[in-house]
Parts: C-alpha cells; structure tokens; sequence
C-alpha cells in the first residue's frame, strides 16, 4: 500500500489498523478493572491483561504495517491518537492500583504530565498539530512507562526503586521533543534526537 497523507477509510481493514482500533477501544475498556470490579485481586489481573495486550497491539501494529507493506495514512493517525492516550493514563492506573509506588513524589508525576501537555500545546501553536516523535528517547520513555506499570503491578518494590530513574528519561525526553519543536521551523517526526 505505502503511506500516502491521503486517508481512505477502506484501509481500516488492514491486521495493523485493527490492531490499533482494539488498543483504541481497550483503554476505555479499562474502566471496567480499574473501577467495576469489586474483587480487588481479579481487577488487577484483568487490568493487567488488557494493559499486556495493549502493548503488545501498540508493538504490533507498525511492525506488521512496514512487514506487510500496509503503512497508510490513517494507521498513522490512530497510532498517535491511541498513544497519546494510552500513556498519560498510565498515571490514573498507576494512582488507582499501586499510589504507594510514587508514595509522596506524585508532584513528580504531576510535573512529567504538565511538560508532555505544554510540549502538545506549542506543537498544536506552531506547526498546526502535534507531532509524535518517534526519537530514541520517546521510545525508551515509553518502553520504559509500560514496563514499569507491569512490575508495579507484579512487585511494587522494584517499581518503587524504578521510578526515580522512570522520571529522570521522561523529563529528558519531554524536553528535548520541547526543544525540538521550539528551535525548528518544520518538524521531522522520524527524527533521531536533538541531534539530527
């Protein structure tokens, strides 16, 4: 197929674009674990299932996409849409099933939250829209932000220990994405880092 800016409803039928459709309906989805289920033990295995094959869909779907040469303009748009999404979340999931992981840092969380939003605030101000990097610490940052909701959900200690260096990668990548938009007239999505 190959990417074109042009988006075609028909290429919703593609494996990739399922894919991302079935993360985009499994977040909300998530209430139902996170908030419904009075069984606290059964919340948290079902919260973790989903949220393991939200990943996995997230992994997937771009692989497969390049693989079977089903790139497309929409699949693109629904990527960015369920990651924007998807990761902010992570601190509402986070507080609801191990707060104790942060314990009195949340001012940290908080912080990390309110650079990503004024980063997709300048992007919408200068370019039109936000762009969704694909740099190398966006990627850590966001392996890194799904595999520390796993282990806070299987062993709270080694996320708790985790976290400060959890922050340390999200505020670097935060402000390198800010930096990147503030000193470029026109933005690569697919860039590198700072450095490119």
């Amino acid at each position: 197929m190959g990417q074109t800016d042009k988006i075609v409803l028909s290429d919703l039928k593609t494996i990739p674009n399922i894919l991302s459709i079935s993360r985009l309906l499994l977040m909300p989805a998530m209430i139902i674990p996170a908030y419904l289920i009075n069984d606290e033990s059964q919340a948290r295995f079902v919260f973790l299932i989903m949220f393991i094959i939200i990943g996995i869909t997230d992994k997937l779907d771009g692989t497969l996409a390049r693989y079977l040469n089903q790139t497309t303009a929409i699949g693109a748009k629904l990527d960015t849409i369920a990651d924007m999404v998807f990761y902010p979340l992570i601190a509402l999931w986070l507080y609801r099933f191990e707060s104790g992981v942060v314990g009195e840092w949340w001012n940290l969380v908080y912080f990390l939250l309110a650079l990503y939003f004024f980063k997709m605030i300048i992007g919408k101000i200068k370019f039109g829209y936000v762009p969704a990097f694909h740099t190398i610490g966006a990627k850590t940052f966001s392996a890194s932000l799904y595999f520390f909701m796993i282990a806070a959900m299987l062993d709270a200690d080694l996320a708790k220990t985790a976290f400060p260096f959890l922050c340390v990668i999200g505020y670097i990548n935060q402000v390198e994405e800010t930096y990147i938009m503030l000193t470029r007239d026109s933005v690569d999505e697919n860039i590198r880092s700072v450095f490119d």
